[in-house]
């Protein structure tokens, strides 16, 4: 019956996933329709350059992620959100409450200060609420913080590719539709090269670091947890509130700003990938398992398989799939020490 529910639960998520990720997608397309039609090579060049961009960005997250690469289909789904449902909402939520900042405290103020008291609200809740919505459909993928931080981080990089391809097509506006191949190479120049190393990817993977630490398999107490999780989605938000602010607008102080970003990220990373790496590599080493320490690295397995008979190599390479099962359970998160009656 536990089963039943469970399964009719994820169907739920599902449905409410690719509903919302289509609503998402048509609010895009309404939004810069004209524009595609008025600039299509221009909009097929910049949606090529993003497109490479997001393949770069997804490789590269997989191959850092501690012991094994994510499931493909679960990587997918949060770089889709981030790319349809999180962006198109986006559009019409910025544009709602920039116009609030505007008739309320005035067009100088509603100038400088609107995105940055726009976006960090908006496009935080709307791309950590996909996190938790994909978390919840995978419950037993998202075991701690670590999972919460890359379906995060690809649910950011989603997102920041879209919202690129977006400002893509203003810029052809604003150069006033002449030279749009120059107009779509700047925007990927500032926008990927300057900045993407510290913009939407690592705000998300902190705020994801939350949802991950609230579903992790073993969890500590729920008030440490909930609190755990609104400091991970306030440091997002004020990672995203300091990058959109009117301070350091130079070239050099904007990419100063996502600098900051990727190292507040990476400090995430490898705090969360020095946790994971010592407890997987613990339980390899206790008497309570068989397992072969083997197992901690793709390269220890590679060489390892090397030595199995090449007639034996899939079955071995399959087993090995469910063992890291078992290792990644035991090294997600902190065990929580029994209460003492």
């Amino acid at each position: 019956m536990a089963t039943l529910r469970a399964s009719a639960g994820r169907r739920v998520v599902g449905l409410t996933w690719a509903f919302l990720c289509l609503a998402g997608a048509a609010l895009i397309v309404y939004e810069f329709s004209g524009l595609i039609r008025v600039f299509p090579g221009s909009a097929l060049l910049a949606a090529v350059l993003l497109l490479l961009t997001v393949l770069v960005g997804v490789g590269i997250l997989e191959q850092v992620r501690p012991l094994r690469p994510p499931p493909r289909p679960w990587a997918w789904s949060a770089v889709l959100w981030g790319g349809t449902a999180a962006t198109g909402s986006a559009i019409v939520a910025n544009t709602g409450l920039q116009g609030v900042w505007f008739k309320t405290a005035g067009i100088d103020f509603g100038t400088r200060w609107g995105a940055a008291l726009t976006a960090p609200l908006n496009e935080e809740l709307l791309k950590v609420s996909g996190v938790l919505l994909i978390a919840l459909g995978s419950r037993r993928l998202v075991r701690g913080p670590l999972d919460g931080f890359f379906l995060g981080a690809f649910t950011g990089l989603g997102f920041q590719v879209v919202e690129n391809w977006t400002f893509a097509m203003n810029g052809l506006v604003v150069a006033g539709g002449i030279d749009g191949g120059a107009a779509v190479g700047q925007s990927f120049t500032t926008r990927v090269v300057l900045t993407g190393v510290g913009s939407h990817w690592a705000m998300t993977a902190v705020a994801g670091t939350g949802v991950g630490i609230l579903l992790a398999h073993r969890s500590p107490p729920a008030p440490r947890r909930h609190l755990a999780a609104l400091l991970c989605l306030l440091t997002a938000m004020a990672m995203h509130w300091f990058f959109d602010s009117p301070f350091l607008e130079s070239v050099a102080g904007i990419a100063g700003k996502a600098v900051l970003n990727f190292l507040v990220a990476l400090g995430f990373y490898l705090t969360l990938r020095r946790g994971v790496r010592a407890r997987a590599r613990a339980f390899l080493l206790s008497p309570g398992t068989d397992l072969s320490p083997a197992l901690l690295t793709r390269g220890s397995r590679r060489r390892a398989l090397r030595g199995v008979p090449p007639a034996q190599r899939e079955d071995a390479a399959a087993r090995a799939v469910l063992y890291l099962d078992e290792v990644e359970e035991h090294a997600a998160v902190r065990p929580v020490p029994d209460r003492v009656p």
